[in-house]
Order: structure tokens, then sequence, then C-alpha cells
């Protein structure tokens, strides 16, 4: 088409140009004549008129045969172009199809390859969909989950504080349970220390009473008055062993409660 349509721009300027000089020469004729008829002729005559009109006529009959000419030329000119131009037209239309039909059926392969990558790309969509559906299940359920973690967390920790004050609570009644025991124990280990102290008093008394019976016995010749004294003293030392055995007595049971306080007490502890 380009190649067509260069010789036309080309000749259009040479065309112009003579068109232009022939109205150029036309005018000056047209204008040479007149002067020269001016120049010739002093009154105008009919005849001069006439002949007046007859050149200029000839003179518009030659330019415009001239000018009619070149519009013929230019339009054979340019039928000429317009034909060389369909034929690239039809020749670049006929490549362009060929193109066309070439591309259409690669379109239509790709299309086929498009169709089938679509329909792989909604299965992935489908199936990224029900992964986003799953997970975000998936975090529901999990938050739920740590919801009730954090429910039995809290009602775990609320119970073994219970548990932990109850069980402090029940060490200290323990431990002050534990040193009134002590106490007690240390009063009535006192008590009997100071009972086998009296009893270990009470024995030497005892010793010695055998002894004085032994001479008493042994020396029955003496006097009235000395065995008498030793009946006394026998007596006396009767009256302590009697009492020696009543506080001995009281305090076994004093021993006996104490250790059935005791027992309860370890007992109730293993409990």
């Amino acid at each position: 088409m380009a190649a067509g349509i260069l010789p036309s721009s080309s000749r259009l300027p040479a065309s112009l140009t003579t068109i232009i000089a022939a109205i150029a020469v036309a005018l000056f004729l047209l204008w040479g004549g007149i002067a020269g008829l001016l120049h010739l002729v002093e009154l105008f005559e009919r005849k001069h008129v006439i002949a007046l009109g007859a050149y200029t006529t000839l003179v518009a009959g030659l330019v415009m045969g001239l000018v009619l000419f070149n519009s013929h030329e230019r339009q054979k000119e340019h039928q000429r172009v317009l034909q060389d131009q369909m034929t690239a037209f039809s020749k670049r239309l006929s490549d362009l199809s060929e193109r066309l039909i070439s591309q259409l059926a690669e379109k239509a392969d790709l299309t086929a390859s498009e169709f089938e990558i679509r329909a792989n790309l909604q299965t992935e969509r489908a199936n990224h969909e029900n992964t986003r559906r799953q997970l975000a299940e998936t975090e529901r359920e999990k938050g739920q989950t740590r919801a009730t973690l954090d429910r039995e967390r809290k009602s775990r920790l609320a119970y073994q504080e219970a548990t932990d004050r109850k069980l402090d609570e029940r060490f200290a009644q323990q431990d002050e349970r534990q040193l009134a025991i002590r106490d007690f124990l240390d009063v009535h280990q006192r008590a009997v220390q100071g009972i086998l102290k009296r009893l270990a008093s009470v024995q030497d008394d005892i010793t010695k009473a055998n002894i004085k019976a032994g001479e008493i016995a042994s020396s029955q010749t003496k006097l009235l008055s000395q065995v008498t004294a030793a009946r006394a003293v026998s007596d006396v030392n009767a009256q302590q062993i009697e009492a020696l055995a009543r506080s001995q007595a009281a305090l076994y049971d004093d021993l006996v409660r104490t250790m059935a306080q005791v027992d309860s007490l370890y007992s109730w502890k293993k409990k």
C-alpha cells in the first residue's frame, strides 16, 4: 500500500505546477491580448468585443482543456494507484487471513488447553475453598477447645487453691495438735520422772527399812522400846509403801490414758 501511494504523492506536485503554469500563461495571454487590443484599437467596436470574447474563450478553453486533461491523467493515475493499492491490500488481506486462520487454529488449541487449565483451576479453587473452610472449622474448634481448657484449668486452679487452703489449715491444726501433744507428753514425762525419783527414794527407804528390819530381827534381845520403835517405823514404811503403790497405780492409769490419746492421734493423722 505504501509503495502504491508513494508515486502518486511524487507526481502530484508536478501536475499542480503544470496547472499553475497553464493558468499563469492563460492570464498572461489574456491580458497580453487585451493590452495589444487596447494599443491597436482606440475605440471599441462590436467586432472588437466579439474578437476579445473569442480570444478569451479560446484561452479559457485551452486552460480548461489542459486542466481537464490533467484531471483525467490524475484520475487515471489515481485508478492505477488504487488498483495497485487494492492488489496490495488483497495480498495483504490474504496473508492476514492465512495468519488469522493459523492464529485461530492455535487459539482453538490454546482454548482447549485453557478450558482444561480453567477446569483444573476451578477444581483447585474448590479444593482451596474446602481447605479454607476446614481450616476455619478447625480454628473454631481449636478456639472452643482452648476456651474449654481455660475453663477447666481455672476450675482446677480454684479447686487446687481451695484444697491447698484446706490442707494448710489441716496441717496447721495438726501442727497445733502435735505441739499440744508434745507439751502434754513433756509434762507427763516430767511427772513420770518425778514419780520415778520418788519411787527411787521410796525404794531406798524400803531398802533401809528392810535393813533395819533385819537388824531388828537379828537383835531380838534388844529392848522392847527398840522393838516398838522398829514396829512404828515399819508401820510408817508400810503406809509409805501403800501410798507409793497408790501413786504408781494412778501414774499407770495416767500413762494408759496418755498412750490411748497418742494412739488415737496417730490413727487420726494416718487417716
